[in-house]
C-alpha cells in the first residue's frame, strides 16, 4: 500500500468516528426531545429521590462528554496534550454516566423482588466492584493511549495512534455480565411470581427490561469485538453509542414506571371524585 492509499485509508477511517459522533448526539437529542414533556410532568415536580437524582445523572451526563468526542473529532491544531484531556474527560463522563445508569437496574430490580434488602446489597456489591474495575481499567488505558499528528494537515481533530484495546473491552464486557445476572435473576422472578400476572406497572418493568438487555447485549457483543479487532482509528467506534444507549434505555425505564404510576394515582382521583359527585346526588333518607 502507498503512502497515498495509506493516507486515504486513515482519512476514511477518521471520518467514519466524527459521523459517529455525529449520529451519537442526534440520538441524544432526539430521545430527549421526544421525552422532554414526559419528564417535565413525571420528574421535574417529585420530590427528590434517589431515583430522580440517578434519572437526572444519567439522563444529562451525555450532554457533557458526547458533544466532547464531537468537538475532539471536529477542531484542527488541537495539541497531543489536549487530545489527552478531552479523550479522559470523555472516559470518565462514559464511567460516571454508565454506572448512574446501572444503578437504575439495581434500583427496578429491587422493586421486582418486593423490596428485598438482601437482592439491594447483593446486587448494589456487584455493582459497587464494576465501578471500581471500570475506574482502574479506564486510568489504566488513559496511560496506554497515545496522539500523534493526523495523516494529512487537511483531516481535522485528535488521532489516536495507540491504546491497549483490552481495557475498555474488559470494562464493557464486566458491565455487560452485570446486565446478564440482574436479567437472569428478573426472569427467575418472572417465571416464580409474576408470569400471570396483569399489573400494568410489573408488565412495563419487565418489557423494558427485556428490551434494554436485548438491545444492549447486541450492541455491547459488537463493541466489544470491534475493541479487539478493528485498527486503532476506528476501535472505539461503538463507545459512545453504547454510552448514548444506556442513558436512553435507562432513563425510559424510569419514566415508563413513573407514567404507570401517575395514570393510576389519576383514576383513583378521578374515582373519589365521581363517587364524592354521585353521595351528593343522591336524595337522602328524609327527602325519599
Amino acid at each position: 500500500m502507498t503512502i497515498s492509499e495509506r493516507t486515504l485509508l486513515l482519512a476514511s477511517r477518521l471520518a467514519a468516528v466524527r459521523y459517529m459522533h455525529i449520529v451519537n448526539l442526534t440520538i441524544f437529542v432526539f430521545d430527549y426531545c421526544l421525552t422532554l414533556n414526559a419528564e417535565k410532568t413525571l420528574m421535574w415536580s417529585s420530590k427528590w429521590s434517589i431515583s430522580k437524582t440517578l434519572f437526572f445523572c444519567t439522563r444529562y451526563s451525555p450532554a457533557f462528554d458526547v458533544p466532547v468526542l464531537l468537538y475532539s473529532s471536529l477542531v484542527s491544531n488541537l495539541s497531543f496534550e489536549r487530545c489527552s484531556q478531552l479523550q479522559a474527560a470523555s472516559a470518565w463522563g462514559t464511567v460516571f454516566g454508565m454506572a448512574a445508569a446501572e444503578a437504575i437496574l439495581i434500583l427496578r430490580t429491587y422493586a421486582l423482588s418486593g423490596r428485598n434488602r438482601g437482592v439491594l446489597v447483593f446486587f448494589s456489591a456487584l455493582w459497587t466492584i464494576g465501578v471500581v474495575a471500570a475506574i482502574v481499567l479506564t486510568q489504566l488505558f488513559l496511560q496506554s493511549a497515545a496522539y500523534g499528528p493526523p495523516p494529512s494537515p487537511q483531516i481535522p481533530g485528535c488521532f489516536l495512534t495507540k491504546g491497549n484495546a483490552i481495557f475498555p473491552s474488559t470494562s464493557f464486557s464486566i458491565v455487560l455480565s452485570f446486565d446478564t445476572t440482574i436479567m437472569a435473576y428478573t426472569l427467575w422472578i418472572w417465571l416464580s411470581t409474576y408470569r400471570c400476572s396483569a399489573n400494568k406497572l410489573i408488565i412495563t418493568l419487565y418489557r423494558d427490561g427485556f428490551t434494554y438487555y436485548l438491545l444492549i447485549c447486541i450492541i455491547s457483543s459488537l463493541n466489544v469485538a470491534t475493541l479487539l479487532n478493528a485498527p486503532v482509528p476506528t476501535n472505539q467506534l461503538f463507545n459512545t453509542f453504547l454510552r448514548v444507549l444506556h442513558s436512553i434505555l435507562s432513563t425510559r425505564i424510569l419514566l415508563h414506571a413513573r407514567n404507570i404510576q401517575h395514570l393510576d394515582s389519576e383514576r383513583t382521583l378521578n374515582s373519589v371524585a365521581r363517587r364524592v359527585t354521585l353521595s351528593f346526588a343522591t336524595p337522602n333518607d328524609e327527602e325519599l
